[in-house]
């Protein structure tokens, strides 16, 4: 008892407690060492780096960054056209719409919806810790270091860039305003200011759409939602997120979901974040862990989806999907009892500016894909396998599911090719792994393979198979009436 007691009391002694009276400040040092919130988050932070099962937290916690590591054709494609929002690209030179250019943006808020400056200016202060968080350090760009540590300059950046964004969707979304607000856009369109201002955003209207979809490109959602509420003459059908959605109708991919649901989706990051929210499938792509089915392929190879000819000649059929669901999903049906397959796929638009949207999207993912999923990373990964030649981009256009008026059959596999390099090593979804276990189940039946081999053989078009079926019902049809009208004339004789 006497060694335990003394083994004790040498334990406290190494703790820092004072089994006597005195000590002061010294004998509470283990405690507020055992309390801290900084020890406490370095000690979290050591537990997920060595935690595999925790990758997902461990990312970066900024959302609007300049991606790194990128390859030269595709740092083309997340450069501006038109103007500069947030830090990134500050510095860049010839831009139609420098900050000069967007004070009359911002008066334009406050002579038609009542914008209070100060009001809104005292609102960002209040936020600013948290509205700075959105942005990633990169000390190599000086220009943005210098904006984000200045918080004079950190708020005016803020101030004009939320501005612009507000009042170009109020000029090209199709949402649009309601009620009293009808009258004021009236008033404002007979505005000499208001006639330049939307002359030049016309202009210029499809560059600064895509340039409102750049990754860099961004300001934090949170500060234009602030910005709306300072405007008390601004009346919207709906809310602020279905009026900035409203700029990019006419933009594929299309929506699969609408700015009405955002409410139950939480705060957005900034406007690709809403972009992309609204383009992805609900409730789909996820990426949890480890995909198990993607566990068991060794090569990068068999990671690949099957091309649309050798999914032909397995007899899987491909259909056009409802353009209800959004152009990021599909689906693969097999029956035990069917040697036939279906894959729906929805119709997928290429323009000349899908690269940009698309490069950009999956750089969102890449970082996010935790939070966010990885729809756009799968999909791109299953038409990369799906368009490997000119012939199955060509079958593919026959059937619906792939539409360009600018590209040809060779320039869209090129297409699908490069954005397929931006998916390698990417973390894919548990979607995607039972979708490509479920195809080479089905590719392994020799039924299928059969059927596949016997269709392409006999019917390698379809009007082979209309002009059999014509040329059966001239046959059949003619022979049919005979044997009826021939009974017809026996019975009424009898």
């Amino acid at each position: 008892m006497g060694e335990a007691s003394g083994a004790t009391d040498g334990s406290a002694e190494r703790l820092g407690v004072g089994t006597g009276g005195g000590g002061g400040g010294n004998e509470k040092k283990w405690l507020r060492k055992l309390t801290s919130a900084t020890v406490n988050t370095a000690v979290l932070r050591d537990l997920i780096s060595r935690t595999p099962m925790l990758w997902y937290l461990g990312e970066r916690t900024g959302t609007i960054f300049r991606p790194c590591a990128r390859r030269e054709p595709v740092e083309a494609l997340h450069a501006v056209r038109a103007v500069a929002i947030g830090p990134f690209h500050r510095a860049d030179r010839g831009l139609p719409f420098p900050d000069d250019a967007k004070l009359p943006f911002m008066r334009y808020l406050q002579d038609q919806c009542g914008l209070d400056v100060d009001g809104y200016v005292e609102a960002l202060c209040l936020e600013r810790d948290r509205l700075r968080c959105e942005f990633a350090d990169d000390g190599s760009d000086g220009p943005a270091v210098e904006i984000l540590d200045d918080e004079a300059k950190l708020l005016e950046m803020l101030l004009l860039d939320s501005c612009f964004i507000l009042v170009v969707s109020l000029m090209l979304s199709k949402a649009g305003t309601g009620g009293d607000a009808d009258s004021v856009t009236r008033a404002a369109s007979i505005s000499k200011d208001y006639f330049i201002l939307h002359m030049a955003v016309a202009q210029h209207a499809d560059d600064i759409k895509l340039d409102m979809l750049v990754l860099e490109n961004q300001v934090p959602f949170g500060a234009i939602k602030l910005l709306a509420a300072s405007c008390p003459g601004l009346k919207l059908r709906n809310s602020v997120e279905e009026l900035v959605l409203g700029c990019f109708d006419d933009i594929c991919p299309k929506r699969a979901r609408r700015g009405a649901d955002s409410a139950a989706a939480g705060e957005f990051h900034h406007v690709l974040h809403l972009f992309h929210w609204s383009r992805v499938s609900k409730d789909k792509y996820f990426v949890l862990s480890t995909p198990r089915k993607l566990l068991k392929i060794k090569k990068e190879s068999e990671r690949l989806f099957p091309c649309s000819m050798e999914l032909r000649r397995s007899a899987v059929w491909f259909r056009e999907a409802s353009s209800s669901c959004g152009d990021l999903d599909m689906w693969f049906w097999r029956h035990p009892a069917s040697p036939v397959a279906v894959m729906t796929v929805p119709c997928f638009h290429v323009h000349e500016y899908s690269a940009a949207v698309l490069h950009n999207l999956l750089a969102f993912e890449k970082h996010f894909y935790w939070a966010h999923g990885a729809c756009v990373t799968a999909h791109v990964a299953r038409m990369e396998g799906l368009i490997r030649c000119p012939q199955d981009a060509a079958m593919l256009r026959k059937r619906g599911v792939l539409a360009s008026t600018r590209r040809t059959d060779t320039e869209l596999v090129a297409l699908f090719r490069e954005l397929g390099e931006e998916t390698v090593g990417a973390r894919l979804p548990d979607d995607y792994g039972e979708m490509l276990d479920a195809v080479a189940g089905h590719r392994g039946r020799l039924v299928s393979a059969w059927c596949g081999g016997f269709v392409l053989h006999f019917f390698p078009s379809p009007w082979v198979a209309v002009s059999l079926a014509v040329a059966a019902a001239l046959i059949f049809v003619p022979s049919m009436l005979q044997t009826v009208y021939t009974m017809f004339g026996y019975f009424k004789s009898n």
